[in-house]
């Protein structure tokens, strides 16, 4: 059995003309960068700084406090690399106690699904509000007004 359908005339749909400067393509970038890099796509970042703040911060002083206990391992004076850090003496002696850096968690590298700036817009980091008190139905009430 062979079925065939008939002919349908199909209104191709048409865009409404838009202004060209609306376009993606015709817009303007500007790859400024930041102070790590010069511009965007050249940055040697894993992650933007901008995407995650505290993330650069951290991986920096990471970085420092590895360097710190490299130095005194190497029997430079506290003194000298408490100046050379701009850190207290207190904390180089914190850093070298701890053994460098503060080892990293596994919840801590793998800090899940990182969040776009929209959503975080969207979400609220405050509790969620009271919810409204059960309306009662009963006997209806009257309301006098004088």
């Amino acid at each position: 059995m062979v079925m065939t359908l008939a002919p349908t005339t199909l209104v191709p749909e048409t865009l409404a003309p838009v202004r060209s400067d609306t376009l993606p393509e015709n817009t303007r970038y500007k790859d400024d960068g930041c102070d790590v890099s010069p511009t965007c796509l050249e940055c040697p970042l894993p992650l933007c700084k901008y995407d995650d703040p505290g993330w650069l911060q951290r991986e920096s002083r990471r970085t420092r406090d590895d360097e710190i206990f490299r130095l005194r391992q190497e029997r430079v004076s506290v003194a000298e690399i408490s100046q050379r850090f701009g850190i207290s003496t207190r904390t180089v002696h914190r850093i070298v106690q701890r053994g460098g850096a503060t080892p990293v968690s596994i919840a801590e590298e793998d800090d899940g699904p990182l969040i776009s700036l929209r959503e975080l817009a969207a979400s609220s980091l405050f509790r969620a509000p009271t919810p409204l008190p059960v309306l009662r139905v009963g006997a209806p009430t009257r309301i006098t007004i004088n």
